[in-house]
Formats: C-alpha cells, sequence, structure tokens
C-alpha cells in the first residue's frame, strides 16, 4: 500500500511539474521593431537555421517580468508570450500579443 501512495504522489508531482507555464511561444527577443517584435529561439548551433516569428503588441498587450512597457524591449530578452487567437495552425506570426513575461 506504502509503494502505491509513493507512486501516485511521484505520478502527481510529474504531472504538475510537466505542464510548463502554458504559454505560446518561449524564446528570445531577436529585434524590435516600431509595433512588433522579431522573436526566435535562443539555440546558437551556427550550421542550423530557426524559425523567427514577427509578434505584434497594441494597446492591450500586458507586460509582465522585468519590463512594465513595450518601450522597455530589448534585443536578447528572453520571453514567454501569449497570442490572443493563434487560429486553426497554431501559428503565432503575425499574431498578436495578449500578455508578454520578460524573464
Amino acid at each position: 500500500m506504502r509503494i502505491i501512495i509513493v507512486f501516485l504522489v511521484g505520478f502527481l508531482f510529474l504531472i504538475l511539474v510537466g505542464c510548463g507555464n502554458g504559454s505560446d511561444f518561449n524564446g528570445v527577443i531577436l529585434e524590435v521593431k516600431n509595433a512588433s517584435i522579431l522573436v526566435g529561439t535562443d539555440d546558437v548551433d551556427p550550421e542550423a537555421t530557426y524559425p523567427t516569428y514577427e509578434i505584434l503588441i497594441d494597446d492591450e498587450t500586458v507586460f509582465l517580468g522585468e519590463v512594465d512597457n513595450f518601450s522597455e524591449l530589448k534585443k536578447d530578452l528572453n520571453v514567454d508570450i501569449w497570442i490572443i487567437d493563434n487560429g486553426e495552425n497554431n501559428s503565432i506570426d503575425n499574431k498578436v500579443a495578449s500578455k508578454i513575461v520578460v524573464e
């Protein structure tokens, strides 16, 4: 009985840890534009290519973490991004961010 309880507690712990933060994208800011940011992964393999995404920012976008507003965003900051509507194909490119958390 004790083994079953230990197993169940361990399993529950793994489920809770594995859920993540629920963001639509986690990566790094590559460029800050007038009303958007260009983001990508922070992988550094010079032989590989990685996708980049332009994330649109509007007046409703909430900023949390190390910044309070759009003007404080800078290149190379690590971000978690939530998208308002990423559509049927879960694309985040050229979509409006509802929340950006800077780590």
